[in-house]
């Protein structure tokens, strides 16, 4: 990878995982392009980083079907000029009926079908040596009900990587996917509070008991995620691609 400062772009920065992943990069001084719905928290994510050392611009931006990310996107590429790194992080994980096609639709183009746009938007201002990072989940390699439109998202961006990985083979361009199990964050809580309101169950019980199905008895932290990241970032990572990474505290017991 280039020895001059290094540039990435992550797409949903403002919170959870991606916003992890700012702060990671912030410290060794990267120059961040933070891309998110939420202006507010981004504004409020990027200043975080510019008190660590980072260059952060923010770009808002509402990812899925559409046109209109794309143009912005575009002349803030132009100002950076090239991208050591693009990590895929935005997505939604909407329960669906398999009979609800909106919801498929919504799921499939933020989760799969924006990740494929971004990676052709962003191959020109990619070097060889540079790094792509897509967050999947474990449900890329599992089923979950009322998660066809999600399982299948990820499903489909596991093997839009392994794909790209060997599409971009020769330029020495490494293309990576973590897989989290569950981790602390904002949507996971969302997530599990849902749960709880609908068999009528006090929030803190239905954690206690989701942590009891992890062998670590505890979340993935988000800063965990965010440490491999910065690793498959790393020079030290040059011969790791096309791999689906786990980090779920033993939850799929190495499936």
């Amino acid at each position: 990878m280039p020895t001059e400062t290094r540039h990435a772009l992550i797409t949903g920065a403002a919170l959870g995982i991606g916003a992890a992943v700012a702060r990671r990069l912030a410290d060794d001084g990267w120059v961040l392009l933070l891309l998110d719905r939420n202006g507010e928290a981004l504004e409020a994510l990027a200043d975080e980083c510019r008190s660590r050392g980072a260059t952060a611009t923010t770009l808002y931006a509402e990812l899925g079907p559409g046109e209109q990310w794309i143009p912005p996107l575009k002349a803030a590429l132009d100002t950076l000029g090239h991208l050591d790194l693009l990590v895929n992080n935005a997505g939604v994980a909407d329960e669906n009926d398999p009979d609800d096609v909106a919801a498929w639709q919504r799921v499939l183009a933020i989760n799969l079908d924006a990740p494929f746009r971004l990676g052709a938007i962003c191959l020109p201002y990619l070097p060889d040596g540079s790094r792509i990072v897509n967050i999947a989940s474990v449900l890329a390699r599992a089923g979950k009900i009322r998660n066809t439109a999600y399982c299948a998202s990820k499903h489909g961006l596991m093997g839009y990587t392994k794909a790209l990985a060997l599409d971009l083979a020769l330029r020495s361009i490494t293309v990576n996917a973590i897989l989290p199990g569950w981790v602390d964050t904002p949507m996971l809580q969302r997530e599990l509070g849902a749960q709880a309101a609908a068999v009528g169950a006090p929030v803190a019980q239905v954690l206690r008991n989701a942590r009891r199905q992890i062998p670590l008895k505890r979340f993935v932290q988000v800063e965990e995620v965010a440490n491999l990241v910065h690793y498959l970032a790393s020079p030290v990572a040059a011969g790791i691609t096309a791999q689906g990474i786990v980090v779920d505290g033993g939850y799929t017991c190495g499936m």
